[in-house]
């Protein structure tokens, strides 16, 4: 299809007013108002530029939005479509799927916008077949080279389409992207921002954090299969579970370029609304594990909100690991290493500073147990101090070579943003005090770097573990106990020098617009 001909031919020059993109931009909250008002406002004039830049680009990669309908108010209808005309990227097709409406103001709604407009198709069924077979229907429908995900009832960002686009010109392999997104409160102001982290195949074990905005390479699509009915509900977050096994490559766009509607009928408001898509999901990850040869039970984590999960893997035989006492930190990386090569036979090495001990017996072995995952090389544990405050929950990499420690000196039971410090989640680094490692990747790596002289020896062998496409995880519930966590980092400017680079790009999975200076994962407002 000739799409610059298609887009002369339909002669449709949708542009945002600066009255909407000020309203587009207005939010609820104080602080998130001040950061949009920083890093996210899009004048006209700089809508313009993004609309020139993009016609001036020789590979126009063209998307196909796909949006099911049913029985939507038709106002919520109207503005997720004027989102979608509004883009400044204009290579796009729009495939809407009705599945079987019955409210008259939504098909005549559907009918007078598809007919103003040659970029939207339209299909109807008969009967309300779900939203599983009528997604699948609209990609059927699909000319794109990307395939991008919008619910009726959702609005995207103005400079969406473009920014994705723009990403997928700088790396061209790229298999699936996502963004960040916030929600539309019910007065239909911006509020309530996710700021998500790089891409984390083990934290979609525990929730469906990519879901809005999520593009996929059609091809991608085309080898994943249609959407399953039986996972009707948490059909998203069954289909990136199910990319996981073609190994794609992942970019994670740190723009809010998707408004999810708050309503009373919509998950963002109630968690309870569609509680089947819960029992979906945890479906889903037991089919992922099993695909993977992977043992283990899912079950939703009672004390959060609803949508986050715990993984229960079978445990590791305890003769496959041994136990590193450290009675000091000095020295590190010659302690690691002459452990390992003492215990030829041992699998895993688990690392525990002589001051921590495990809060239950099979903190160890639930630590050893995520180590099974094939690509996953390295587990760390949460630590909590005697009167239950937190003093590890994840390390983040800071530029200055000394990791912020998130949620530390908060109580036990604070879930944090995203339930960070509740849940199995990918992070950069574990914590020297209280870690397992796997053999076969200390033997890739040759070992820790013993030019290190302190702790910062784990934290080198584990970015060096991130370079050769091992990951790291975060369990909290290995839960141990511990007087205090003091460290010295002798080594603070070797290491800052040493990967200077990477720390300067920041942290993967810890989003760029979260502060950095306090351990609350605040927003960065400057």
């Amino acid at each position: 299809m000739n799409i610059t001909w298609w887009w002369q031919k339909s002669k449709l020059v949708n542009k945002p007013t600066e009255t909407e993109l000020k309203l587009w931009a207005t939010s609820e909250w104080i602080e998130y108002q001040a950061w949009i008002f920083h890093h996210s406002f899009l004048t006209l004039h700089g809508w313009q530029q993004l609309r020139n830049e993009a016609l001036s680009w020789q590979d126009r990669p063209f998307f196909s939005i796909i949006t099911p309908v049913f029985n939507t108010n038709p106002s919520y209808l109207r503005e997720c479509i004027y989102s979608l005309q509004t883009q400044a990227y204009l290579h796009w097709e729009m495939c809407l799927v009705d599945d079987g409406s019955q409210n008259v103001e939504t098909l005549n709604c559907l009918q007078n916008l598809v007919a103003s407009d040659s970029r939207l198709r339209l299909h109807h069924f008969q009967n309300n077949q779900g939203i599983c077979k009528a997604t699948n229907k609209a990609i059927e429908m699909a000319n794109g080279d990307y395939i991008a995900f919008l619910d009726h009832d959702d609005r995207l960002a103005p400079n969406a389409l473009y920014a994705v686009a723009n990403a997928i010109r700088k790396q061209q392999q790229t298999d699936i992207l996502y963004s960040d997104r916030d929600l539309i409160s019910p007065k239909g102001l911006r509020f309530m921002h996710l700021f998500k982290p790089g891409w984390s195949p083990e934290t979609l074990y525990s929730t469906n954090y990519s879901c809005h905005f999520t593009v996929y390479k059609r091809d991608l699509i085309e080898q994943i299969g249609p959407l399953d009915d039986e996972t009707e509900g948490s059909q998203d977050h069954d289909l990136i579970l199910r990319a996981t096994q073609f190994n794609p490559k992942v970019q994670h766009i740190p723009q809010v370029l998707y408004h999810w509607r708050q309503h009373e009928q919509s998950v963002a408001l109630q968690h309870d609304a569609k509680t089947y898509a819960y029992e979906a999901a945890m479906k889903s990850i037991r089919k992922n594990l099993k695909q993977s040869h992977i043992q283990g039970t899912v079950e939703e984590i009672p004390s959060l909100w609803r949508g986050n999960y715990r993984v229960r893997l079978k445990s590791v035989p305890e003769e496959q690991y041994t136990i590193l006492t450290l009675s000091s930190f000095e020295d590190y990386a010659n302690q690691v290493n002459q452990k390992f090569e003492q215990n030829q036979n041992a699998d895993y090495l688990m690392i525990l500073s002589s001051n921590i001990q495990e809060i239950e017996n099979q903190a160890i072995a639930e630590l050893v147990s995520w180590l099974q995952i094939e690509k996953v090389g390295i587990v760390t544990g949460k630590i909590i101090d005697k009167q239950g405050n937190i003093l590890h929950a994840g390390l983040v990499q800071r530029p200055t070579g000394i990791p912020l420690a998130i949620y530390a000196g908060f109580p036990e039971d604070t879930p944090g943003y995203m339930a960070m410090t509740k849940i199995v989640r990918n992070v950069s680094s574990p914590h020297p005090a209280c870690c397992v490692l796997k053999r076969s990747l200390w033997q890739d790596l040759n070992g820790l770097n013993t030019d290190y002289t302190g702790p910062h020896a784990l934290l080198d062998f584990a970015l060096r573990s991130l370079n050769i496409g091992k990951r790291i995880v975060y369990n909290p519930f290995a839960c141990f106990t511990a007087i205090d966590l003091e460290l010295d980092w002798p080594d603070e400017q070797y290491f800052a020098q040493q990967w200077a680079s990477w720390l300067e790009q920041g942290d993967p999975y810890y989003n760029p617009y979260l502060t950095l200076k306090l351990n609350d994962m605040g927003l960065e407002i400057s």
